[in-house]
């Protein structure tokens, strides 16, 4: 008998975008073909299995449309857009952030819009809005935070009893993406070494009781441990324990911790679903975070009250 299922490829490179899609095609029980790249295939067969990946072409030419991630290490999913708009594809891109929405179709000053944009929230939903007035706006409930919060009784706390407090510090490329997009590192007037250096200096303000500080490096860091070693050397590693993430899963990271660090990552939202204390660690000379959540705390108007 004939399979009429409808066939969706997939196009995914950065993490982020790869567990929303990957959550998105899980849920739907969707057919899919894939053409994937960079940390997204990571993040697809922890998900789904072993993925038998497709070259772009023969990817958009056997399937009746196509759902993408967003990048901004990779071309693959403007090119994608380019080639499903060759072959009279429909194409669909899902935003799994708050920031940046114009340059992520933008590559050397062309710009490829898809024919429909999917966000996961309503503050999603007005950016994209605004940022791309005349183009068909889809709000979905975000389909990996449903995940999360279905998934978050399987992972138990290894932490030990005790009174001393576990940060969790949640790392990003912001150096590398702000050179590649705008040609200087410092484009948003901070680099995730000062974030995370703003952390360390400060971080009796945020608890004293805070003993241990966990740094999960992000999926597109290489040489992580070689990248911030200058950490061996920051006066907070002589009073404290702080140690590079050994765990595959983000949400086993959570589940250890008290406290959630970071600039402005999509994983700090998933610390709030998870229930813990959340704080971005821009320093006052940096861009004020975008995450549109009032639950964050901002550590330099916790150090602007202490002063």
């Amino acid at each position: 008998m004939k399979n009429n299922r409808t066939i969706v490829g997939v196009a995914c490179h950065d993490a982020g975008g790869a567990e929303i899609v990957s959550s998105y095609i899980i849920q739907n029980n969707i057919v899919a073909k894939y053409c994937l790249e960079g940390p997204a295939i990571n993040v697809f067969e922890r998900r789904l299995g072993n993925i038998e990946n497709n070259s772009l072409s023969d990817m958009v030419g056997d399937v009746s449309w196509v759902l993408c991630g967003t990048s901004w290490q990779s071309n693959l999913e403007w090119n994608v857009i380019q080639e499903a708009k060759k072959q009279g594809k429909k194409v669909v891109s899902f935003l799994e952030h708050w920031v940046n929405y114009s340059e992520r179709f933008n590559r050397n000053g062309i710009t490829l819009l898809p024919d429909e944009i999917w966000v996961g929230d309503i503050y999603a939903k007005k950016i994209a809005e605004k940022s791309f007035a005349g183009l068909k706006i889809k709000l979905i409930d975000n389909p990996y935070l449903s995940v999360i919060r279905e998934s978050l009784s399987k992972f138990k706390s290894r932490k030990g009893l005790t009174k001393k407090h576990i940060a969790l510090y949640l790392c990003e490329n912001t150096s590398e993406h702000m050179l590649l997009r705008h040609g200087d590192a410092n484009y948003l007037g901070y680099t995730e070494h000062d974030s995370l250096h703003f952390f360390l200096d400060n971080i009796d303000i945020v608890d004293q009781d805070i003993d241990t500080v966990v740094i999960r490096p992000h999926p597109s860091e290489n040489n992580f441990q070689g990248k911030y070693d200058w950490i061996k050397e920051h006066p907070a590693k002589m009073i404290r324990k702080i140690h590079f993430s050994k765990e595959k899963n983000l949400m086993q990271d959570i589940a250890n911790c008290d406290i959630i660090v970071g600039a402005e990552t999509m994983a700090m939202i998933v610390g709030l679903v998870s229930g813990k204390r959340v704080i971005s660690s821009i320093p006052e000379e940096g861009r004020k975070c975008v995450l549109p959540f009032s639950e964050i705390e901002h550590m330099s108007e916790i150090k602007s009250l202490n002063e």
